[in-house]
């Protein structure tokens, strides 16, 4: 049981590293190189005892490797050993890499990926510490250290230079991928075209209108499969800071009324670190509205979703609770955009009602769907069946949910490769349940998400397991190299379509399909 205890924490740590891809690990026993992770898949090849192997992936109780000869399959975690390998050193020096700041608990829920990106524009005196939570926030949502952008001070000096920043941003993005943008420092005002637009000051004390920011956020979004933007900047003098405390705003004469605020997509987060007039506060440690945010995601504090899946939301009520902890309580965090937009796939325990209910956690993953796929699910035949319509030429699946778990509908078999032709109905089991149809532009292998087979259709438990995998294969797909380590740009038609992990889906709940 020990043993168990120690590989399962060194392997969560391992896959949750960039040097991931790279680590190897031994077999302890002779066993199948399975296509599959099932023991019933079919073997690839017999794996000697204490052949060296390299990891790739894991998914509950099996590990993805590569053999050689460059064959990949699947085998046993129980078969598999990391004590005695590079892996176990590589994971000593994890916390000592280049730039990571001090913070233990800050690491991914899931590989990074080349198509995650992160531009981080600290402006002021607490920009160090800042960048450092920023820094961190990133890591956690998945970007790798390669694409989280973070221009110097000098670069960042002027309007103009935080303009090229964006520019450069938005020259990295490519369609479909996920993105963080970040600024923090001195908010302000200035007179525009006769409204009154609240601004941020650059180092050299110029403004720049966040309207123009928004602007900007809203044309990324539409390239952007996921984009999540965090302030922290003052936008009123509010009531003074407490003791040990600055206030991040600077009054300034402003005449006009304040533009209209613009509308933040389903695909788009907007979370600012306090409400109209309001001001932001940070202490040492820099803006304390990031601080919260970074504690809610690496697990300083307890970040709780009833779904299973912490959204905005989520994120926001867990931060405001660490800043109300504080004396004073004068900083309200607001949120605009998705509030059920997940920052990352992290799974939550559940909340003050109760433990997670698979129905929500269904609800929850819909709400992580990409607006341009649009499905439609209608119920016939007397909620007998579902016909399903959407894009032509991705892969339709069907989960269902009802206390006792999950099961998927559709297709029969777990990692079937069927391609869908735009309308298909599908038979539905017996019994009340919420059902998820979603139209993925890549496959997706519930068998990695713990579906096995139970009669005419694959289930899963509503464990932990599940909940922590089911989100996983869902919003990321394929997790192999050939797509963590490719940014989208640099793909050709074929990989991108492989690699990509959009999806579009319709919910409904079925009453008794019998």
């Amino acid at each position: 049981m020990i043993h168990r205890l120690r590989f399962a924490l060194a392997l969560t740590l391992l896959v949750s590293s960039p040097l991931a891809s790279a680590q190897t690990a031994t077999v302890t026993h002779a066993t199948a190189l399975r296509e599959q992770p099932d023991a019933g898949a079919r073997s690839i090849i017999e794996m000697r005892r204490r052949a060296s192997v390299r990891v790739l992936e894991t998914r509950r109780d099996w590990i993805k490797v590569e053999a050689d000869g460059m064959r990949s399959g699947w085998i046993a975690e129980r078969d598999l050993d990391l004590s005695a390998s590079e892996a176990f050193t590589a994971l000593q020096a994890t916390a000592a890499m280049p730039a990571a700041p001090a913070l233990p608990n800050a690491q991914p829920r899931s590989l990074p990926r080349a198509t995650n990106h992160a531009l981080i524009l600290p402006l002021g005196g607490a920009s160090g510490p800042d960048a450092a939570s920023a820094t961190a926030i990133a890591r956690v949502m998945g970007v790798p250290d390669a694409n989280i952008q973070q221009p110097t001070a000098d670069a960042l000096a002027t309007p103009d230079g935080l303009r090229e920043a964006l520019a450069h941003f938005d020259g990295r993005i490519g369609h479909g991928d996920r993105a963080l943008l970040y600024i923090s420092g001195l908010g302000s005002q200035t007179s525009q075209g006769g409204q009154c637009v609240e601004s941020v000051l650059t180092p050299s004390g110029q403004a720049f209108g966040l309207d123009e920011l928004a602007r900007y956020a809203t044309t990324l979004a539409q390239k952007a499969g996921r984009l999540v933007v965090l302030t922290d900047t003052g936008r009123g003098e509010g009531l003074p800071p407490a003791a040990g405390l600055t206030g991040r705003f600077v009054a300034a004469p402003c005449r006009g009324d304040a533009p209209r605020a613009m509308p933040a997509g389903h695909n788009m987060l907007v979370i600012r670190a306090n409400r109209p007039g309001g001001n932001a506060f940070a202490d040492s440690r820099g803006g304390l509205a990031t601080q919260a945010l970074l504690a809610c995601l690496d697990g300083s504090a307890p970040l709780e979703s009833g779904s299973g899946l912490p959204g905005g939301e989520d994120w926001r009520r867990c931060a405001q609770k660490q800043l109300d902890a504080r004396p004073g309580k004068h900083q309200q965090l607001s949120l605009a955009g998705n509030p059920a937009l997940a920052p990352a796939p992290t799974r939550a325990p559940g909340s003050g009602a109760g433990p997670v209910r698979p129905a929500d956690l269904l609800q929850a993953l819909h709400a992580q769907r990409s607006e341009d796929r649009r499905v439609v699910a209608t119920p016939t035949g007397g909620a007998r069946q579902l016909t399903v319509s959407g894009p032509a030429g991705g892969y339709l699946y069907v989960l269902g949910a009802d206390d006792s778990g999950f099961t998927l509908v559709h297709p029969v078999a777990a990692a079937s490769l069927e391609r869908f032709g735009g309308q298909a109905t599908v038979a539905l089991p017996p019994g009340r349940q919420r059902i998820l149809a979603l139209v993925s532009e890549a496959p997706r292998n519930f068998l990695r998400a713990g579906f096995g087979g139970n009669g005419a259709f694959a289930t899963a438990p509503a464990d932990g397991r599940t909940l922590r995998d089911l989100p996983l294969e869902v919003i990321e797909g394929d997790n192999s190299p050939a797509c963590t380590r490719s940014e989208t740009r640099n793909m050709g038609m074929e990989q991108a379509r492989r690699c990509s992990t959009a999806f579009g889906s319709a919910i409904v709940d079925v009453r008794d399909g019998r």
